[in-house]
């Protein structure tokens, strides 16, 4: 609207210059000025009163730095506007419309957690630019998601021959309490076969035992005192990373610091879009994580963003611990890296022998 006052003011200053000073040529350029500013200023008022900016979001959830698809539609209805320019969000790209009254754009976060993204606005403008009107869409709030990343294996022997390499116990070898069903998998004894449930639904479905869970990888996420955002966002990719990548390989297990029980994985990760989720939001102010659920666990990881973050792991007894940080400690060689973060592997917990009196 500025530059329609000042072509409206320089009118008049003409018009008014040519009746004090008789000269009449001057009526032209301000009478030209002032019709001008008036056609420009009813037809953008016009034409804007009949537009509408509609922003479809493809998925309201992204993971980190991916592109998040959106589609703009401007609405047209009444008179149509002279020249129309479109921004998907706040900040992007100023795109003029032609003939097709939809653009597809992609914006990208950062950072994981809640983002509001500001409405979508469509500018209507007369060919001079003198006259100016802006219509906004709705805004959105996406959630964004630590991104997955890929594992890879360090200085001594690398993570799979660790994490894997253990033989699976029978249940001759003490697994005998049926925890929950499972789909058959080839190979197993045909004594774990649930036939009430192959009876009833006809698909092949095996029991599976208290011991096949203690061998489950226990992931830990300690988001307490971490030495910066940046480095919990580290410590947060690194637990979906190994989610996924210990999901695939067997199944595991994920402890937050709210949560009362392990959260299983099995191989075709069921229920990993929530705990992805839960993720994204984790803040440091979410406390300890509980250490009774921890009992006879056989593979730990402890992942913190704390500098000091071996602290804790004097309270854990499973076999085999690791501690996830982007702050490795030099007395622990490196096992495997993920998403920034070093996995080291720590001393064995050996139970104490008695003294033979």
């Amino acid at each position: 609207m500025r530059r329609t006052s000042v072509a409206v003011g320089l009118g008049i200053t003409l018009c008014l210059a040519a009746g004090a000073f008789a000269a009449a040529p001057l009526y032209v350029p301000g009478l030209a000025l002032l019709l001008f500013a008036a056609t420009a200023l009813g037809w953008v008022s016009l034409s804007g009163r009949g537009v509408d900016v509609v922003r479809s979001v493809g998925d309201l959830t992204v993971e980190e730095s991916m592109p998040l698809r959106l589609t703009l539609r401007v609405l047209r209805s009444g008179l149509p506007p002279p020249t129309t320019e479109v921004r998907a969000w706040p900040g992007g790209a100023l795109t003029p419309l032609g003939s097709e009254a939809a653009v597809s754009a992609a914006v990208r976060f950062a950072r994981r957690g809640r983002h509001r993204l500001g409405p979508a606005s469509a500018t209507i403008s007369d060919p001079l630019g003198l006259c100016r009107a802006t219509v906004f869409s709705a805004s959105d709030d996406v959630l964004v998601l630590p991104r997955i990343l890929p594992l890879h294996s360090g200085e001594v022997g690398g993570a799979a021959g660790l994490l894997w390499s253990r033989r699976p116990r029978t249940a001759a070898e003490g697994a005998t309490d049926v925890d929950s069903l499972q789909a058959h998998r080839p190979g197993t004894p045909a004594s774990r076969i649930h036939w009430p449930t192959v009876a009833r639904t006809t698909t092949l479905m095996e029991r599976r035992l208290v011991a096949d869970e203690d061998q489950r990888p226990l992931i830990v996420v300690d988001s307490r005192e971490p030495s910066s955002a940046e480095a919990l966002d580290a410590v947060v990719r690194a637990a979906a990373s190994l989610c996924v990548h210990l999901g695939r390989h067997g199944g595991c297990a994920l402890v937050l610091p709210s949560d009362r029980r392990p959260i299983r994985l099995d191989p075709e990760l069921h229920g990993f879009p929530e705990l992805h989720a839960r993720l994204a939001l984790l803040e440091p102010e979410a406390g300890s994580p509980p250490f009774g659920c921890l009992t006879g666990a056989e593979v730990v990881l402890w992942l913190t963003a704390a500098t000091a973050g071996s602290g804790a792991l004097t309270q854990l007894r499973a076999p085999v611990r690791y501690l996830v940080s982007p702050h490795p400690e030099a007395r622990w060689p490196t096992q495997f890296t993920v998403a920034g973060c070093a996995g080291q592997r720590l001393e064995r917990v050996r139970p104490r022998r008695r003294a033979i009196a």
